[in-house]
């Protein structure tokens, strides 16, 4: 049982960036309400949430991808 401390703490940032970006893939509008609507003084436009879809689902790959390659390595 070699489970080192370091790894574990890795994979919770791993989840943790994979839920913020698995909730900006499906509610887009909701992250924006609760984090960035206090900047603003009107709704932004559909533009802006499709590309922070985009964004959320790229993060999803890149963090999928950072967390399995040591796994199909060894």
């Amino acid at each position: 049982m070699d489970i080192k401390v370091f790894e574990i703490i890795v994979y919770i940032i791993y989840i943790a960036i994979f839920s913020i970006c698995l909730a900006n893939a499906l509610f887009p509008k909701w992250c924006w309400k609760v984090f960035e609507s206090w900047k603003a003084s009107k709704e932004p436009t559909k533009a802006y949430f499709l590309r922070r879809r985009l964004e959320g689902i790229a993060g999803m790959i890149i963090i999928a991808a950072l967390a399995l390659t040591p796994k199909l390595i060894a």
